[in-house]
């Protein structure tokens, strides 16, 4: 041992005991401290949201209610799968449907308040235009930043909206990335929660304009016009309401590589590989059930039960 580190023999052995004690205590206390954080800054928390599941479509058409409202069906539009609602699809032309006729429809989400009508492009294989089914669909309403508990007022009645911020998942597999195409799902395993998800969200910011539509108005009667986008984490200027944010999440009997499917609205959007995802919202909700799920499961912890919101 070089003479600048050589210690004599009784020291060092007292020095190693020391050394060992104060180890033990810092890891000791390190181990409690750690345990103490842990506990204050991870507590359990149930998810500030209702979850509207529906398992299945209420059908196939290529019909859109509110873009060709009035409008003749045949070729209208391009293929969707219907939610909710399921009065659409009972019409003789479904792009004739009125709020009067929804708003005491049948749906078939399992909360009997939200009759509302959900729909997006149907998913299909390239090579023989066969559609790809639904495993499920879940409507989630979460506060007006997609933060737990917190503001956010309900969708007026009779609101209709077009969706158009979406990413593309393979459901929980944290190997995929969100993403704006179709990604490779070849390693989801098909259960629920593994497969390809479309998740596409609504603005959540709005003017104060109610809905006002006729029986008789022709063509699009969206009214996005009057609901933004948050910018930066907040409502942007002229649209200072803050409602509930809605997001529908799709999940798909798919599990390949992403390459052998598209939507149908692909190719009249001039795009491919999915980046057309869009969904469609048509607030027939009874509102009074709508407003209770919202003050209950959204705006406040004290009321907020599983079993009540899913």
């Amino acid at each position: 041992m070089p003479p600048s580190t050589q210690r004599p023999a009784g020291r060092h052995r007292g020095t190693r005991r020391t050394i060992g004690v104060m180890a033990l205590v810092t890891a000791l206390l390190g181990g409690l401290a750690l345990a103490f954080v842990s506990s204050v800054s991870s507590p359990p928390t149930a998810e500030a949201k209702a979850k509207i599941k529906c398992k299945e479509t209420t059908g196939t058409d290529d019909v859109d209610p509110l873009v060709h409202h009035n409008e003749p069906a045949q070729g209208s539009a391009h293929l969707h799968q219907f939610f909710g609602n399921n009065s659409f699809l009972s019409l003789p032309n479904p792009n004739t449907a009125n709020y009067e006729d929804l708003v005491n429809g049948g749906t078939n989400c399992e909360n009997p308040a939200d009759t509302a009508g959900y729909w997006t492009p149907v998913l299909k294989n390239k090579s023989t235009g066969q559609v790809i089914p639904t495993m499920s669909f879940i409507a989630y309403y979460r506060s007006w930043d997609f933060k737990d508990f917190g503001e956010g007022v309900p969708f007026p009645a009779d609101a209709r909206l077009i969706g158009k911020k979406f990413n593309w998942t393979c459901g929980q597999n944290e190997a995929v990335a969100p993403q704006q195409s179709i990604p490779d799902c070849s390693m989801a395993d098909g259960k629920p929660g593994s497969t390809l998800t479309a998740h596409i969200d609504f603005p959540s910011c709005w003017d104060g304009v109610k809905p006002s539509h006729s029986r008789d108005e022709v063509g699009d009667t969206t009214d996005n016009e009057h609901f933004a986008y948050r910018v930066k984490g907040a409502c942007p200027p002229g649209f200072p309401i803050k409602t509930v944010a809605l997001r529908e999440t799709v999940m798909f009997q798919y599990t390949g590589k992403g390459d052998d499917v598209e939507l149908s609205s692909d190719h009249e959007h001039g795009t491919t590989d999915g980046q057309s995802m869009h969904a469609d919202f048509w607030n027939a909700w009874n509102q009074a059930g709508f407003e209770s799920m919202v003050r209950n499961c959204i705006n406040s912890s004290a009321r907020f039960t599983t079993a009540a919101c899913g």
